[in-house]
């Protein structure tokens, strides 16, 4: 940012701090002056006030600049309204719209820590009639992680159109992955990402492959939540061992009313950075004993108490994919 952006952005942003701090070391100068016997000349004690002042003032600037003030109250009502407004830019430009149909209701919620992150979820229908759901996040932030997710959804908006199981998709998008890089030799090996892939029927019958973070299952017969773990290889041409054996597509049930939770693990690794507690365990109360009647409301609300946690100050990309058995 340049210098003269950066003053008049400290003037716009701290002229209250400005005005009650000049105004006060005018007002002790005054009385000062008043009773003041002379051992020292009136102007050289004014130069040593100037002096003061200004020192003053360029140690409340650099105060700005390092954030130690006013960006707390500052930062959380920027994000606050940006999560009003429909969240960041990869949300509204590029991230599919909530899909509803006679078989699933699903819906997608993503925060970016900068407008373009490297958070995703993707979801479609095959030829079949088959649908096709992931999610993943992509090391690092910014717009590389941002078009390294935007070629996972590409590829996987394709692929789902050619193979039958979630591992054999996966596979491929590996091998994209290290042709790409070959023809491009500036794309650094050490860019990876999380990706679960799931494939279901209209009958509830999952099948899903890839490193993730657990899901997690509400069962409304029983009215518990359960966990759903996740294995696979990752998105990435170094971090798959070769001995490690080859990972198949593993299963499970949503019967009617059953919702499914998948997160990237930025929503739970949110860090309260009063008293250093993660949002984790809150995560998994929260979907406990929400009520789960509204998603669209469950998930407005989610995001908002995990904003209020973090006191404003989001550190990592966050995405929540919800999906609903009819």
């Amino acid at each position: 940012m340049r210098s003269s952006t950066t003053i008049k952005q400290y003037v716009k942003d701290a002229w209250p701090v400005l005005i009650v701090l000049n105004l006060s070391i005018l007002g002790c100068l005054g009385i000062g002056l008043k009773f003041y016997t002379p051992p020292v000349k009136i102007p050289i004690v004014l130069i040593l006030v100037c002096c003061f002042t200004i020192f003053i003032n360029f140690s409340a600037f650099v105060l700005f600049l390092t954030e130690k003030i006013l960006p707390r109250e500052q930062e959380f009502g920027k994000i606050i309204k940006r999560f009003r407004r429909g969240d960041s830019r990869m949300q509204n430009y590029v991230l599919p719209l909530d899909y509803v149909d006679e078989n699933y209701e699903i819906r997608g919620r993503c925060m970016t820590y900068n407008p373009i992150g490297g958070d995703f979820y993707n979801f479609l229908k095959d030829k079949e009639g088959n649908y096709w759901m992931g999610i993943g996040d992509t090391s690092g932030h910014g717009y590389v992680a941002g078009l390294f997710s935007l070629m996972i959804m590409n590829q996987m908006s394709h692929l789902v159109h050619k193979f039958e199981t979630p591992h054999e998709i996966i596979d491929q998008i590996l091998e994209h992955l290290e042709e790409r890089t070959n023809t491009y030799p500036h794309i650094h090996r050490s860019l990876y990402a999380t990706f679960l892939l799931m494939k279901a029927d209209h009958k509830g019958n999952f099948t899903h492959s890839g490193i993730h973070p657990s899901l997690v299952l509400y069962k409304r017969k029983e009215d518990k939540t359960q966990v759903v773990g996740t294995d696979g290889k990752f998105l990435s041409t170094v971090m798959n061992s070769p001995l490690k054996k080859p990972k198949l597509s593993q299963s499970f049930k949503m019967d009617r009313d059953d919702i499914l939770f998948c997160f990237t693990d930025g929503l739970f690794e949110q860090k309260n950075r009063s008293i250093g507690g993660y949002y984790g365990e809150n995560l998994y109360k929260f979907l406990e004993t929400a009520p789960k009647k509204n998603i669209r409301k469950l998930i407005d609300d989610l995001f908002l108490d995990v904003v209020k946690h973090t006191g404003g100050r989001i550190q990592d990309d966050m995405s929540l994919l919800v999906i609903r058995k009819f």
